[in-house]
């Protein structure tokens, strides 16, 4: 039985919800339980984690952010539709989405009166091989419609996921037809040895100091190659997403702290560093950002 958990957590914006899971467990979790208390262990090793978000009284406008990770999310109903703003121009989409790789300046607009999402967390690898997908398909666009990238025979499962009534016997339902389906999880082990390493590091590290801790064994080529085969984005981009990330959450956790200290701990040069990536990820400067 696979150590994956399902968590009800209580936060307060998308960015926010990804930066929760990172800053509340550690590849090596055995056990995450969320503010309700509700977790349960899932049959599935093909996935990382089920959450559920209350998305009552959030901002209408919320900052989107991956950290190179596929992750599946769901609607209350499948007759929801999804409005992002990406650079400037409002995009349409369905009540399952799907958003993996490098997300840059774009807005999700929440309808009112949303209750939840349900939002599924691949191992990249395990992700591919379910769905028959390449990374490459979100180089260009990293959210897309869930039925634009899986065969209609997943859609079909995913539309009897709707059909179930309450959120635990959805999650339930997905447990064990995820469970049922054949992946192949070919990612070499020094590969996840590496991400592991970055997930540790909380992306305060380097090419060269990943190739240094995994040895002779790889080289910087060979390391390139497979983080791009399995993932879909250079080692370089995976470990600046999680400094990034980690950077947000550990401001968001302690505001009286410095932001420019909180980011020169985190790894960046200087605070121009950190300003620069969080326009190219937000859109906006820190300073003009509400902080919630």
């Amino acid at each position: 039985m696979g150590a994956v958990f399902f968590i009800y957590l209580q936060v307060v914006m998308p960015i926010n919800f990804l930066q929760n899971i990172k800053m509340s467990m550690s590849p090596k979790s055995e056990l995450i339980t969320g503010e309700g208390g509700l977790y349960e262990q899932l049959q599935t090793e093909n996935i990382l984690g089920i959450h559920v978000f209350s998305c009552r009284d959030l901002k209408p406008s919320q900052s989107l952010f991956n950290d190179g990770l596929p992750s599946l999310i769901f609607m209350p109903r499948k007759s929801d539709t999804v409005h992002l703003r990406d650079k400037g121009e409002t995009v349409r989409f369905n009540s399952a989405w799907v958003c993996c790789g490098v997300i840059k300046n774009t807005c999700w607009k929440v309808p009112e009166g949303l209750e939840y999402i349900l939002v599924l967390r691949f191992k990249p690898s395990s992700f591919y091989s379910l769905f028959n997908v390449s990374p490459s398909v979100f180089h260009s666009n990293p959210i897309c419609n869930l039925e634009d990238i899986v065969s209609e025979s997943w859609m079909q499962v995913f539309d009897k996921m709707y059909e179930k009534n309450t959120i635990s016997d959805r999650i339930s339902f997905l447990d064990k037809a995820l469970s049922s389906a054949q992946a192949n999880d070919c990612c070499p082990h020094i590969l996840s040895e590496a991400i592991e390493y970055i997930e540790d590091k909380k992306g305060n590290t380097t090419v060269l100091n990943v190739l240094n801790q995994l040895g002779k064994r790889v080289n910087s080529k060979w390391l390139h190659r497979n983080f791009v085969k399995y993932i879909g984005i250079s080692p370089k981009r995976y470990i600046l997403l999680q400094r990034f990330i980690y950077t947000y959450g550990q401001y968001e956790k302690g505001k009286s702290e410095d932001l420019f200290e909180v980011a020169l701990l985190s790894g960046y040069y200087d605070y121009n560093h950190f300003f620069k990536d969080f326009k190219r990820y937000i859109g906006i400067a820190p300073s003009q950002y509400t902080w919630e």
